[in-house]
């Protein structure tokens, strides 16, 4: 799994990063965390890079008298009669290595607390949350902006002797810590934001401890660990309601277990299926055949084993062989009939795979009768198998093709295929380009030209892997596996259906490409039948929308033109109304202005105007009045709307418009501010428009004096 030029010892040491005694040397402990836990990141990242493993899977191996590997434990050694163990923790997390059970998940704890030694371990399975916690320690260092980038290149120039590989992928390490890091600093901006909206409450609530829920929010919805709640929290004196914080992850973890318990395709504990003989099986003869003949070896309905189903019964059929794929692999299943003699049938509405090699043919009789033993014919729909085929092998064709364009880090992240459509996932750590889209969609279509043979062997995995053909990891493979062989091209190991030769997908169509998660990239396409349904929709609504707009498809573009032209006009026609309507309202609003000092104040309010209509209104006012300040208000359609306005000399003078705003919000029920020349506000409640304006104007002579 990992290379072979790679010594055991330097697998050890990048796992155990760093080894920090119990001093005071807490922030070089740190620092060097953040150094070695780089030289790890990159090596994870290379060692992807070579295709060795995934980092969306854990690794296992063996380095002296050290286990690496899957479980809660990630590390174990035993020495006399104490055993040590490094776990799985949260970011941050650390555990002693005295044999005891104390978890520190505190990264300041980190080489501070006395009479212990502390680890972190790093996981394959982890890498990307490894971005997270250095970007942590170094806002607790008092580092600002992003560093890890730059840092990582001194790391991989000292260490790359003893990984080459860092060197050797330096540039995309460098990407993707770039990338991370940038998306968890905007993850930092947005939570510092709702934050803060959290302490100003708890302040006017005279509170010290933000409640569990709101702190989980911010984790949960917004990704802000923890760990930063509270150090910036405990910097303004507050506390964070863990029990509660607690209480809240208790209550996810048992609403995600309860959304993964298995269960049949009626919904119920999975019983039925499990009560079957361990012996029966069912051979697939669908690679070859769209029908077949068999006998029935078990007949179950929705809650046991029976040993007939009749008209309108709902069941599972299962026989000896079968050309019905069941859903596996991304592809969706066949579906069918199964028929007896004439008048007795059964609909396949869906086809699985069960425990001991069966496959269960889920659906409903027709009409007639089926009881065990009886020999019946077993057909696919072949329409819907021939153009899942198609999706399924472009599928293949699209892989090698981003490889191709984006890189070798490309892998499959999973897929769906079915008779409309196809969806691929992969890794990659950016949004496409059109141009590379474009590449990608060119040299698919290539392919399908070139009319490539797509050949099928089965073989043993060590000689498929011989052939260069790509595993899925984290599949489980038996001693054979099947290879999917399309010309040069692509070779794949893969147990789906798939075209005699790509010309037969026809076409290849990307609709989309788009982020699924950190890393993971989707795309969306068409072929075939599916993509000439998507045109003929096309061409539907474009006849539509040329007929909506009184004119043909093919003038369509110059007609909306037109119309966007002619609404322009309109629209600016409609702000002068507006305005002059406005000014109306207005009156000799400068009468009304008083003076305060060398400057006139003007708080007035004005009916059924909206804000930018006030913020025009306000403007005036300005070039009329002079040296002023305005606060305007207005009610439109239940809302209030608030303005304040400041010239230049005004703000001088001690003039804040945003103040000002601040000052009066609350009496509209409503919330806003601005900068000291321009401010506004909304507010819901209108009986308070005249306190608000009598407010503002003891605010502005306050400000003014």
């Amino acid at each position: 799994m990992f290379l072979n030029s790679v010594p055991e010892e330097c697998i050890l040491q990048a796992l155990l990063l760093s080894i920090a005694p119990a001093t005071a040397g807490g922030i070089w402990s740190k620092i060097l965390t953040i150094l070695f836990a780089i030289l790890f990141f990159g090596f994870i990242i290379a060692l992807h890079e070579f295709g060795h493993f995934s980092t969306a899977k854990l690794f296992g191996v063996k380095v002296n008298e050290y286990a690496i590997g899957m479980g809660p434990a990630l590390l174990k050694r035993k020495k006399g009669e104490t055993q040590y163990s490094l776990r799985l923790l949260p970011i941050g997390g650390y555990v002693s290595l005295e044999g005891e059970d104390e978890v520190s998940e505190d990264p300041r704890a980190f080489g501070n607390q006395k009479a212990w030694k502390r680890f972190i371990v790093i996981a394959a399975g982890a890498t990307l949350n490894i971005i997270l916690g250095l970007v942590l320690i170094g806002l607790m260092l008092g580092i600002t902006g992003t560093f890890l980038a730059d840092l990582s290149d001194t790391v991989i120039e000292t260490s790359h002797e003893g990984y080459p590989e860092l060197r050797e992928k330096a540039g995309f390490i460098r990407k993707v810590i770039s990338e991370e890091e940038a998306k968890f600093n905007n993850t930092i901006d947005q939570g510092l934001v709702i934050l803060g909206e959290m302490t100003d409450a708890l302040q006017a609530a005279g509170s010290k401890v933000l409640a569990g829920p709101d702190a989980f929010k911010l984790y949960d919805t917004y990704g802000f660990p923890l760990d930063l709640t509270k150090e910036i929290l405990a910097e303004r004196g507050d506390t964070v309601d863990e029990e509660g914080f607690a209480a809240c992850m208790k209550e996810q973890r048992e609403r995600a277990r309860n959304a993964r318990k298995k269960t049949n395709y009626m919904g119920a504990d999975v019983t039925v299926y499990q009560s079957i003989d361990p012996s029966i099986h069912t051979t697939f003869v669908g690679y070859d055949n769209t029908e077949t003949e068999s006998q029935i070896l078990v007949l179950t309905t929705e809650e046991e084993l029976v040993d007939a189903l009749t008209d309108g019964q709902n069941g599972t059929i299962i026989t000896a062989e079968t050309p019905f794929y069941a859903t596996s692999g991304g592809q969706h299943a066949d579906t069918g009939l199964i028929t007896l003699g004439e008048g007795n049938v059964f609909e396949v509405k869906d086809t699985v795979k069960l425990q001991g090699d069966k496959i269960g043919h889920i659906g409903v009789v027709k009409e007639g009768m089926f009881k065990m033993g009886d020999v019946v014919k077993l057909s696919i729909d072949t329409e819907k198998r021939a153009a899942a085929a198609k999706n399924h092998s472009a599928t293949h064709l699209l892989q090698k093709a981003l490889r191709e364009v984006l890189g070798s880090h490309v892998e499959q992240a999973g897929s769906e295929v079915d008779r409309d459509r196809l969806r691929f996932d992969f890794t990659h750590f950016s949004a496409m380009t059109p141009e590379e889209l474009k590449k990608v969609e060119d040299l698919v279509n290539e392919k399908i030209r070139e009319g490539l043979a797509v050949n099928t062997a089965v073989m043993s995995l060590e000689d498929a892997k011989k052939t260069g053909a790509m595993a899925l990891f984290g599949e489980k493979y038996g001693d054979e596996v099947r290879v999917v062989k399309m010309g040069d091209f692509s070779t794949e190991l893969c147990g789906g259906t798939h075209v005699r030769n790509t010309e037969q997908i026809q076409c290849f169509k990307i609709l989309s490409e788009a982020s699924v998660s950190a890393g993971v990239r989707r795309i969306e396409a068409l072929t075939a039948g599916g993509l000439m349904d998507y045109y003929a929709g096309v061409e539907t609504e474009l006849k539509s929308a040329a007929a909506a707009a009184k004119t043909t498809p093919d003038a369509l573009e110059n007609r909306i033109l037109q119309m966007q032209a002619e609404l322009k006009a309109l629209s600016q026609e409609n702000e002068k109304l507006k305005s002059e309507a406005a000014r109306s309202k207005m009156g000799d609003a400068g009468s009304e202005a008083v003076e305060v000092g060398a400057f006139k104040v003007l708080a007035k309010a004005v009916p059924g105007v909206d804000m930018n209509e006030l913020r025009g209104l306000g403007d005036q006012l300005k070039d009329k009045l002079g040296d002023c300040v305005v606060v305007l208000a207005s009610e439109k359609d239940g809302r209030v709307n608030l303005i304040a306005m400041a010239t230049e000399a005004a703000q001088k003078a001690g003039a804040h418009s945003g103040n000002i705003i601040k000052g009066i919000a609350g009496l509209v029920g409503g919330g806003g501010g601005g900068k000291p020349g321009m401010a506004q506000a909304g507010g819901k409640n209108p009986a308070g428009i005249q306190d608000a304006l009598d407010k503002a104007l003891e605010l502005i002579k306050g400000q003014l004096q």
